[in-house]
């Protein structure tokens, strides 16, 4: 969401605990080392969380939504999880995340990546997609912010439209905390955890989600940072219009971002599938899980599976 006071942007929330059953994985690039887990064996498919400054752990129960047959790999961007960085304007570029996914590609030994990006991670997920068209297997994005950031210009204010004044008057307290001394990350926390709500279809469930956050999870410098850098350049769809590779579009009619984003993706992906879910706002998963389910798994079944004898599980040295 776009807090004008603060300049700063939120495009997901974050949920559970680490997992204990997913193995770690590291590799180097550009001197900075990323992070990632992984659980099961098969068809990699990597997670890309959103925010930008959120870290991975709340995209986890998306993975339930797939067959046994892929593994899972739970990528830490850089500046979340483990994988620190000094946070700089140098550091923190869109250029940087998406040759850090490129890193991922080739230190898994994949010709193609299965790409699953919520919210951000789809944004990511895109860019990535643009700069490696060729690189790309198959890519599901859920509720992803646009091509372009022209979705920002009224996300905010779909948001806001949901909320109650208790949420608002929450949400005040904590932008203003940082100047009573509040450490920037848990003010940012504690803010987004105030306007949940406004992200759901149903209030209930959105008050729910955001009783279950955790702290540490948020990273409001990542956000602020990537989100300037984008100002200057981001605009994925001259690549995107490359993409020959089957994509999952899935959009609640009740998403914050609005039908207008969604409908931009499916116009610059040729080979785009978008489905909407009624009563779903910005977390298919978690409002209409029974009817994700079944487009998730259409979309598995129907993707091409051209490079599949190709691809190998992520092993541990």
């Amino acid at each position: 969401m776009t807090h004008i006071r603060r300049g700063w942007f939120w495009l997901a929330l974050l949920v559970i605990a680490q997992p204990s059953f997913a193995e770690d994985g590291s590799f180097v690039r550009d001197g900075v080392r990323l992070h990632y887990r992984t659980e099961g064996t098969g068809t990699p498919a990597i997670f890309l969380s959103g925010g930008p400054g959120f870290d991975v752990d709340y995209i986890i129960p998306i993975a339930e939504f797939l067959p046994a047959s892929y593994q899972r790999v739970y990528f830490e961007q850089r500046g979340t999880g483990r994988s620190t960085v000094p946070l700089t304007p140098e550091t923190m570029t869109l250029r940087n995340v998406v040759e850090d996914l490129e890193g991922l590609r080739v230190h898994l030994k994949q010709p193609r990546l299965f790409l699953i990006g919520h919210s951000w991670g789809g944004m990511l997920a895109m860019a990535y997609a643009a700069a490696h068209p060729d690189r790309i297997d198959r890519m599901i994005l859920i509720g992803p912010g646009g091509p372009t950031l022209e979705f920002t210009q009224w996300f905010d204010d779909n948001i806001r439209i949901r909320l109650r004044q208790e949420d608002l008057d929450a949400e005040r307290y904590w932008d203003e905390a940082p100047k009573r001394g509040t450490n920037e990350d848990k003010a940012a926390l504690e803010s987004i955890r105030a306007i949940t709500p406004g992200y759901f279809f149903d209030r209930a469930k959105g008050r729910a989600f955001a009783s279950t956050m955790k702290d540490g999870v948020v990273h409001a410098q990542v956000n602020l940072l990537l989100f300037g850098d984008m100002r200057k350049r981001y605009d994925s769809r001259p690549g995107l219009r490359k993409l020959a590779r089957p994509v999952l579009i899935v959009q609640g009619h009740q998403d914050p971002v609005g039908q207008k984003t969604a409908e931009e993706i499916h116009a610059a992906i040729r080979t785009s599938k978008l489905t909407y879910f009624n009563q779903c706002g910005h977390f298919p998963w978690l409002e209409q899980p029974d009817e994700f389910r079944k487009t998730v798994a259409a979309f598995l079944a129907n993707a091409s599976a051209a490079n599949r004898g190709n691809r190998r599980s992520v092993t541990r040295k």
